[in-house]
């Protein structure tokens, strides 16, 4: 199977180093990676939005600039992976990133987005209000968030917070089987326990997704109820993680990510990638 992998690009050393990360981290993975850029830029007036005869040329003329700016970086990083399994396309459009990806994504059959963050100091300057994080909480299909410091080739522990709330059973897989295949790393499910976790609905929430995971024998661990923020900042004090897998819906961990001043806790956020999974109830709204 090949995987089709959408890397957004601002050209900036950040988005570069994602690219390259990702490369490597599907190395042995037949792919088609979509660099892409879109762009509004600030020139452009409500009249080129309305097909005014002056403003079209400009837009011409921004779009070439980006494309050649694209065909500089493929060509860039098609010489210094030189992966027979690698093909590249390039795209270009006037729209917003979000939009733009999701479009992508439908049009293009997409299964991943993969792109970088800047390595800002504290919490929020990281997460909240960055591309990244905007991709994320409204993406319809797996969103990878690369931090510049992440190294692909280091893969070896995987974490998997769970609460159980999820629909488990149609989460799109298909990306996290590449990189435990490729990587031969260990998947850590985490769970902290509550007193809700004997509801049948968890209790169905957890076979979902001991189903899904069989086939890559995770290692299961148990926390008394602190918190998960708390929980995952144990183990990963405990066990080196190099990738964190949290799965994006109304209830779990990930939305108070995004939404609340929880995030100030997350101290290791900054060098760890994101892998965030859509529920198909998101994804097909």
């Amino acid at each position: 199977m090949e995987l089709r992998i959408a890397i957004p690009t601002d050209f900036s050393p950040a988005a570069e180093k994602a690219a390259r990360y990702t490369l490597e981290l599907f190395r042995e993975v037949p792919c088609v990676f979509f660099l892409m850029h879109s762009y509004t830029p600030s020139f452009f007036r409500a009249e080129y939005l309305l097909h005014s005869p002056g403003q079209i040329g400009l837009g011409d003329f921004y779009r070439f600039r980006v494309m050649d700016k694209l065909s500089t970086l493929r060509k860039r990083l098609q010489k210094s992976a030189d992966n027979p399994k690698h093909r590249f396309i390039t795209h270009a459009a006037f729209n917003t990133l979000d939009a733009e990806l999701n479009e992508m994504a439908e049009k293009e059959s997409l299964h991943l987005i993969a792109m970088g963050t800047q390595g800002a100091t504290g919490a929020k300057e990281v997460l909240l209000g960055t591309h990244a994080v905007m991709v994320a909480h409204k993406s319809r299909i797996p969103v990878l968030i690369i931090p510049s410091e992440a190294q692909a080739s280091e893969v070896e522990n995987i974490l998997f917070p769970a609460d159980y709330t999820a629909s488990y059973a149609a989460l799109p897989w298909t990306v996290l089987e590449a990189i435990l295949r490729q990587t031969s790393a260990r998947l850590h499910v985490l769970h902290t326990y509550t007193a809700e976790d004997e509801s049948p609905e968890r209790v169905a929430g957890k076979e979902a997704l001991a189903h899904s995971l069989e086939p890559f024998k995770p290692e299961w661990h148990e926390r008394e109820s602190a918190g998960l923020v708390e929980a995952i900042n144990a183990f990963a004090a405990e066990v080196p993680v190099q990738l964190l897998v949290l799965v994006r819906n109304r209830h779990t961990f990930l939305e108070n990510l995004l939404v609340t001043p929880v995030i100030d806790q997350i101290g290791f956020h900054t060098r760890i990638p994101l892998l965030v999974l859509p529920q198909v109830s998101i994804t097909n709204p």
